[in-house]
């Protein structure tokens, strides 16, 4: 009896040691859900240096919320009736010195005077949102003066803004009609303008494109073809023109190397990632545009901007003749359509990933025709809709159909992390970028980045939001005062706000409506 009553406590205290083990190191968690949306989500994107995030979902609804509020801020329906297909965001930065908005925000008494939030850093940068719809369209908003409004009210301001301007029609700075037909996502590269290029701000036109050619000199949008959707066409609002046509016309390949099984159909279009490269060539001029196509047959195709094409310097006036693209290699390493690409931010490598269970990495070197270098990694489960880089290349994350996000080393491809809230499918995910806050690290506090950016307690972040309400409320400032004082924010809240965006954060949203927030490392 003595050995059996031995064995029986041997066992529970086994038990009880594994469970205490098990409580320590519970699953990771969400740090926040957000719920606003009443339809799968299907766009997001995080701007203004994190302190924004933009979501757009499948009935055509725009929402903006303030990462440190975990509030809404702004909602509108950009795309009626439609889904969202893609949203990105397009910054630029105005001298903290200037009071003047970007063309297309209504001018206001706290937009017209310095103030104390000039000092914060996401009051510095501004950005145009692009959205891109199933209705075949693309806009371009404008909605600076309302997130800057926003940053210097209270929670509960906010939410009375809010409740007050859903139904606001919001109007686009400029729109661009394409083709949404299949699910294929727009491609954004934006150039911009030098500061001192820039036009005075009173002078310039305060709509259309041309008050875009006031911060960029050139923003590329690549969508597929209205005639043929296994082509790309590349517009330039700026301008605005479709600057190349029909891109990918296998009558131009020419001598260009392909890898066996690329010579049956490549299908629509799928994704497409648009970026600008240096390249050190006698043939080619020093920076030339590339273009990453995946399709639905499952191959992967490089293109570049012809050398030729690229050297002519024509006037907007001029000859009608479109730049070209030629292909530089094609390979085929997916079964099933390929639905996601991504290029890492050094642009040596890119990955692919689709309906089927393997996550392709491609190395872009500067030898670029020829069957490019590949790794292959087979996945636990079919079905990745989104993949992203982290801007510092080491981190990869998958959102896929079974509700998880799978984040992997961009070194190693070895897996890191799976991270489980959502029951349904994911269709998109982003990092927030972690090269901008490692910048302000250092040039404000060396040692930030060495005690950690993501050590805020959420109580501290809660607390700081009611001693900002009180502290409106002790002054006397109601919530519909919209010409309040300057100083709203106390520094100890902008240093917390700012702090609150520093974290390495990661976001998805998928077909239950809610938005899920992480920190990852």
């Amino acid at each position: 009896m003595n050995t059996n009553e031995n064995v029986i406590m041997t066992t529970i205290k086994a038990s009880a040691r594994h469970s205490h083990s098990s409580a320590v190191t519970p699953a990771p968690a969400p740090a926040f859900i957000f719920r606003g949306h009443d339809a799968p989500i299907h766009a997001i994107e995080f701007f203004a240096s994190n302190t924004f995030l933009a979501t757009g979902d499948e009935t055509g609804w725009i929402c903006i919320w303030d990462i440190w509020r975990r509030r809404q801020v702004h909602k509108w329906r950009g795309h009626p009736s439609s889904s969202v297909l893609a949203l990105k965001a397009v910054p630029f930065t105005i001298a903290s010195d200037s009071a003047t908005a970007p063309a297309g925000a209504s001018p206001s008494a706290e937009s017209s005077r310095p103030s104390r939030h000039a000092r914060s850093t996401a009051l510095q940068e501004w950005a145009y949102i692009i959205s891109h719809g199933r209705d075949n369209e693309i806009h371009v908003w404008d909605i600076n003066d309302i997130l800057h409004k926003s940053l210097g009210r209270s929670s509960a301001s906010v939410a009375g803004t809010m409740a007050a301007g859903n139904n606001q029609n919001q109007v686009p700075v400029f729109s661009l009609p394409v083709n949404a037909l299949n699910f294929c996502k727009m491609a954004v590269l934006p150039i911009v303008t030098a500061p001192q290029a820039r036009q005075d701000p009173a002078s310039a036109p305060q709509t259309g494109s041309a008050a875009l050619s006031r911060t960029h000199q050139h923003i590329y949008i690549a969508v597929p073809s209205p005639t043929t959707p296994a082509l790309v066409d590349i517009y330039d609002i700026v301008k605005p023109e479709r600057t190349f046509a029909s891109v990918g016309n296998q009558t131009e390949v020419g001598s260009a190397p392909t890898s066996p099984g690329t010579d049956e159909k490549l299908g629509s279009v799928m994704a497409i990632q648009l970026f600008q490269r240096q390249i050190e060539s006698l043939t080619n001029p020093p920076s030339s545009l590339q273009m990453l196509v995946a399709y639905e047959g499952g191959s992967v195709v490089l293109l570049q901007e012809s050398s030729t094409a690229a050297s002519l310097q024509l006037p907007i006036g001029g000859s009608k003749k479109k730049r070209s693209m030629n292909i530089l290699w094609a390979i085929k390493c997916h079964r099933e359509p390929v639905l996601a690409l991504a290029v890492s931010p050094d642009l040596q490598y890119a990955v692919s990933c689709g309906s089927d269970n393997v996550l392709v990495r491609y190395y872009l070197s500067e030898q670029v025709q020829g069957v490019p270098e590949v790794t292959r990694l087979p996945l636990k489960t079919n079905g990745i809709a989104d993949v992203k880089i982290r801007d510092d290349g080491k981190i990869i994350a998958l959102a896929g159909w079974d509700g998880r996000i799978r984040v992997f080393s961009a070194k190693t491809l070895q897996p890191l992390a799976v991270l489980k809230y959502h029951r349904e499918g994911l269709y998109c995910l982003t990092f927030a970028s972690v090269i901008i806050q490692r910048a302000e690290s250092s040039d404000n506090d060396p040692a930030e980045h060495d005690r950690g950016m993501g050590h805020i307690d959420d109580a501290e972040i809660e607390e700081e939001v009611v001693v900002e309400e009180n502290q409106q409320k002790s002054r006397g400032e109601s919530d519909d005062d919209d010409d309040d004082d300057d100083g709203s924010d106390t520094e100890d809240v902008l240093k917390s706000r700012n702090n609150w965006s520093k974290r390495h954060w990661i976001v998805a949203g998928g077909k239950e409506n809610r938005i899920s927030l992480w920190e990852l490392y």
